[in-house]
């Protein structure tokens, strides 16, 4: 039986050559919101010029309308473009409010070469720097040591103003002021099913250490604690990076929380502060690169148990899991899955029900050695055990996001090759899945 593809994300329908990073959510309308990375100087991650972009579809993914943009960063070239990179979205039902983080990086900035810090001050107003002088910014002013400076103006999209006149953007090589050369983590909501969004507010005072320089989101998607202790708990997963040494990575992940609907945010600890390499304890801070976790995904368990699902550097190639008694602040149980091949790729999870019963629904490019083969499977037990397992795209595959849409069928939305150029949905049955 073949599966009927659509294109949601490509230049036909947007501005760009190349998509990257799927997101999917389901609001309690039915409407379904793809989010995407608009990618406009090549498919690379920043440095580049990428946007945030959304798609909605109202009857449960069988057409789409028109690109809307979401967040729109600045620059005209690859090394002189600012990104926001990596959507991660979920939807709140309470308030019914979609949220989506974001890594933002002013340009010439990535994963690599981001600088320790978080950019902010306490109260969360931004920094700027004229060379090695600091300002900060608030409210479109420029103050130096609590004075305003009044011959600096700075307009909402970075674009900084001299005694009048355009001095360039702090967010590009141009800015006669220039935000820290860092990773910034940023949200922004939707309370009309993804039609329009507020202005995104920078999270790195609330959720980002200095002794970290890149901060990343998800990507994919967040959930919304439905029992126990928790119950109404936002989590998203995030991953940071401890060292800024040029070309070195030490990274690790965590998840970032808000009891309160999104207002402010906390950040739990790693999983990698609570587990053991053998007999001894791993030092976050100072990772041998074996031992680094990167991108997740998690799902809630019965009785308000978590477990997340990690993309890790082991050579043992297979997804990583751990689980969280306490709403996500910290994590025991760390171990590999022996049904969960990866090629060091991230991977996604959601639940669903199936006559009445949880189903836990995980995909991923299920390969050791190349992103290719898109398996999805089904467990009954929270992840522990995957009964059932079905290709669902041979070949090259790469991320992917699900979302359950109710009557026994999940939406996938996915990037198909490594040229990036396109990213596909497509609905699958429980049935299907379930067929030898």
């Amino acid at each position: 039986m073949a599966l009927n593809v659509q294109t949601v994300f490509a230049r036909q329908f947007g501005r760009a050559d190349n998509y990257r990073i799927p997101s999917v959510i389901r609001t309690k309308a039915g409407t379904l919101v793809a989010a995407a990375d608009e990618r406009f100087f090549t498919a690379r991650d920043n440095p580049n010029r990428i946007d945030k972009v959304v798609r909605r579809s109202t009857d449960n993914g069988e057409t789409w309308g028109e690109q809307i943009v979401v967040c729109e960063e600045v620059g005209e070239s690859k090394n002189d473009g600012s990104a926001a990179i990596d959507p991660c979205m979920l939807y709140d039902e309470s308030t019914d409010t979609i949220h989506m983080i974001y890594s933002h990086t002013p340009s010439g900035i990535g994963i690599l070469n981001s600088k320790k810090g978080t950019g902010q001050d306490k109260d969360g107003n931004l920094y700027l720097f004229e060379g090695k002088k600091r300002y900060t910014l608030k409210n479109g002013k420029v103050y130096d040591d609590g004075l305003e400076d009044k011959d600096y103006k700075v307009a909402d999209n970075g674009d900084v103003f001299y005694k009048g006149e355009s001095a360039g953007n702090y967010k590009l090589n141009s800015g006669k002021l220039k935000e820290l050369a860092t990773s910034y983590l940023y949200i922004t909501s939707s309370s009309d099913d993804g039609l329009t969004w507020t202005k995104p507010v920078n999270l790195n005072y609330q959720v980002k250490e200095e002794y970290m320089s890149f901060i990343g989101a998800g990507p994919g998607v967040g959930i919304v604690v439905k029992e126990g202790k928790y119950k109404g708990r936002l989590i998203f997963p995030i991953y940071y990076n401890t060292k800024q040494t040029f070309a070195v990575l030490m990274l690790s992940n965590a998840i970032i929380y808000s009891d309160d609907h999104g207002k402010t945010w906390h950040r739990g600890l790693s999983p990698n502060q609570t587990r053991k390499n053998g007999i001894f304890p791993i030092n976050h801070k100072f990772l041998m690169p074996t031992d680094m976790i990167t991108e997740s995904q998690l799902i809630e368990c019965e009785g308000g148990l978590l477990k997340l699902f990690m993309r890790n550097h082991s050579p043992k190639k297979l997804i990583a899991t751990a689980i969280s008694e306490d709403g996500g602040v910290t994590w025991k149980n760390y171990k590999h899955h022996k049904q969960l091949p990866q090629c060091i790729c991230q991977c996604c999870v959601i639940n669903g029900e199936d006559n009445g019963k949880p189903v836990t629904i995980f995909l991923n490019a299920a390969d050791k050695s190349a992103r290719r083969n898109g398996v999805i499977r089904l467990s009954y037990d929270y992840g522990e055990t995957f009964e059932y397992s079905k290709l669902i795209k041979e070949g090259e595959f790469v991320y992917s996001c699900m979302v359950w849409l109710g009557n026994g069928e999940i939406g996938v939305l996915y990037e198909e090759n490594t040229k990036h150029e396109e990213i596909q949905f497509v609905k699958v049955s429980l049935d299907y899945i379930k067929q030898k």
